[in-house]
């Protein structure tokens, strides 16, 4: 009996290693499969984000195209023309030697705000304005905030104020004159306060001026890290 029982318990033994080989092996083939099936479905999400960004981008190049193409054809109708004349009164005048009131429309456009804060060199320019028109005794001030102005390039520049006081004397013609130049002016220049004594061969002059600079507008491509 002794030996039969021993075999039987050799039996039940070899039958429950076998069973646990078998549990094992299933075990290690469904952690490989699950293992498996999350690589493919995080695969499969990537290539899906991939495919999404590559259509999104595409989908941007070509508004980009259509914009580009709309700019060039509404600055050929706005811009470009026969006329003999500018839009300040000057000869339209192509050529990189033409000075101000000279000069195409597109040129005058872009121009017409500088894209950096040059607080000496705009009183240089206004001191020769007001020397071209005969007007004497000059003062021009204002506040120079070169130190704290910043002129780098954004996404999304807006035009800024420069304010500044400009006074003089000449005659009736000169006065007038001064007036009309800085009216044609390329830079724009708001008079907020004018205040003019005197008599048709000597006046004084008094002005307060608003004038503008708008900072460089950046054009980056950049990239993105799918993940």
């Amino acid at each position: 009996m002794k030996a039969k029982f021993s075999s039987k318990a050799l039996k039940l033994s070899k039958d429950q290693s076998a069973l646990m080989g078998t549990v094992a092996a299933a075990t290690v083939i469904s952690v490989f499969s699950l293992v498996s099936i999350k690589a493919l479905a995080g695969q499969v999400i990537y290539q899906g984000k991939v495919i999404s960004a590559r259509h999104n981008s595409a989908k941007q190049m070509k508004a980009n195209i259509s914009n580009a193409n709309t700019l060039v054809t509404q600055y050929n109708s706005v811009f470009l023309g026969s006329s003999p004349d500018n839009i300040i009164g000057g000869k339209n005048d192509s050529s990189t030697s033409a000075v101000p009131p000279n000069g195409n429309n597109g040129r005058i456009v872009l121009d017409a705000l500088p894209t950096v804060y040059d607080f000496p060199a705009l009183l240089t320019s206004m001191s020769k304005v007001l020397t071209n028109n005969g007007i004497g005794s000059q003062s021009i001030g204002g506040s120079d905030q070169s130190s704290t102005v910043k002129s780098d390039p954004t996404g999304n520049p807006q035009p800024a104020n420069i304010d500044l006081t400009v006074s003089g004397t000449g005659t009736y013609k000169d006065t007038a004159r001064l007036i009309k130049d800085m009216e044609r002016s390329i830079r724009p220049f708001d008079i907020t306060h004018l205040a003019i004594n005197g008599n048709e061969s000597s006046l004084t002059i008094d002005l307060n001026l608003t004038t503008y600079y708008q900072p460089a507008k950046t054009l980056s491509i950049t990239s993105k890290e799918i993940r």
